[in-house]
């Protein structure tokens, strides 16, 4: 008697994908924040330095690191904003991004893990100050949360490195923009 009448359809369908890359954004933004604070720090203490001083520590190889830190970073979040943005250049190349944060997390986890046990082995060391064993357990601590995060991080990294390459994803950004 009374026919319902569908609504034509409303642009894409719902992505997970879309929350990770928004994360990886997200994570990239802060990432670049702090690399970027880092390198006008690492840049004003080397003002102050005397030249022995200098030569001894070699503050260019941090202010390298912070730099370059800082533009992968960058290049992180504008990638992953135009992948948002429904890009296919931006969505081939976010597919190796996602497979070098997830190569890059695995590796730092490992790091991590090898350094949270060598911190309980310190820490489990008799005759330990009370303030510095307080110290060394809330910094072994962060490291476990830190290494767990990177734990989640590997797989959900690598899920939407093969996510963006799937056929379905390719017929999404394929559909005419909104």
């Amino acid at each position: 008697m009374f026919e319902a009448k569908k609504a034509p359809p409303q642009g894409r369908p719902f992505a997970p994908w879309r929350i990770v890359v928004w994360l990886v954004m997200l994570l990239a933004a802060v990432g670049f924040v702090i690399n970027g604070y880092a390198s006008v720090v690492i840049a004003q203490a080397m003002a102050t330095l005397s030249d022995a001083a200098a030569a001894e520590i070699n503050p260019r190889i941090a202010m390298a690191w912070s730099v370059g830190y800082a533009l992968a970073a960058f290049v992180t979040m504008a990638v992953a904003l135009a992948t948002l943005r429904w890009r296919e250049g931006a969505r081939r190349a976010m597919r190796p991004i996602a497979l070098l944060l997830a190569a890059w997390a695995a590796w730092t986890a490992w790091i991590a893990f090898g350094q949270w046990q060598q911190l309980g082995v310190v820490l489990g060391q008799a005759g330990l100050p009370p303030d510095l064993l307080a110290a060394g357990t809330k910094h072994r601590t962060i490291l476990f949360v830190g290494l767990m995060a990177k734990v989640v991080s590997v797989p959900v990294l690598a899920w939407l490195a093969w996510a963006l390459g799937t056929v379905r994803v390719r017929q999404q950004f394929a559909a005419p923009a909104l």
